[in-house]
């Protein structure tokens, strides 16, 4: 299995652009332009990693998903006012959608709205994970802060979404590797009663 790296989603997205004779600014604006009355993801991301957010876009859309993401369907709307109208359209859209993906890049850990979703989502919803970005291939990831509360998201061989449960040391600085690890993205969203949440002892 692997985790998505920067380099794969940039290279994803400015081949969606290429093929649409585009630039990535466009390509997501012509997304924008297709509506879903649900969502299989919501996808909890920052304008700052725009390519990023459309190669990710790519990878799950072209695995066969509905994917909400807030300035892809939203364009007019100013993220940078954390007011209570832009609060309803993100409540109403997350009301719609099934799963949540936080994208965890360098450039989420400045984002309020990302934890703000994280947290409404989590607490009103349902099935929550990491859908992290690693800069180099070939890495491991280890949530940072309180995402590591939460499974994280790659790849299995078939290109096929798996959410892992994160492995955390306990208070007594042992970790331990619970079983199952990782089940499927589709088994894990339409029946959360394992949430693959780590469970410290």
């Amino acid at each position: 299995m692997a985790i998505l790296h920067d380099g794969y989603v940039r290279d994803r997205a400015r081949r969606r652009a290429r093929a649409e004779g585009t630039s990535v600014e466009r390509s997501l604006g012509s997304v924008a332009r297709r509506r879903s009355a649900r969502y299989d993801i919501f996808l909890s991301q920052t304008i700052r990693d725009a390519e990023i957010v459309l190669g990710v876009y790519d990878v799950l859309t072209g695995i066969g998903y509905t994917v909400f993401c807030d300035w892809i369907e939203a364009p007019g709307a100013d993220r940078a006012e954390v007011i209570p109208a832009n609060a309803a359209l993100i409540r109403a859209r997350m009301g719609v959608s099934d799963s949540l993906l936080f994208l965890d890049t360098e450039g989420s850990v400045q984002s309020l709205w990302m934890c703000w979703e994280l947290g409404w989502f989590d607490g009103g919803r349902g099935p929550v994970a990491v859908l992290p970005v690693l800069p180099t291939p070939g890495g491991s990831y280890r949530g940072r802060e309180f995402l590591g509360l939460y499974p994280y998201v790659e790849l299995d061989v078939d290109g096929q979404l798996r959410v892992v449960r994160p492995v955390v040391p306990g208070p007594s600085g042992i970790s331990l590797i619970e079983a199952p690890n990782d089940r499927s993205f589709d088994s894990w969203r339409r029946d959360p009663r394992d949430s693959m949440r780590p469970r410290v002892v």
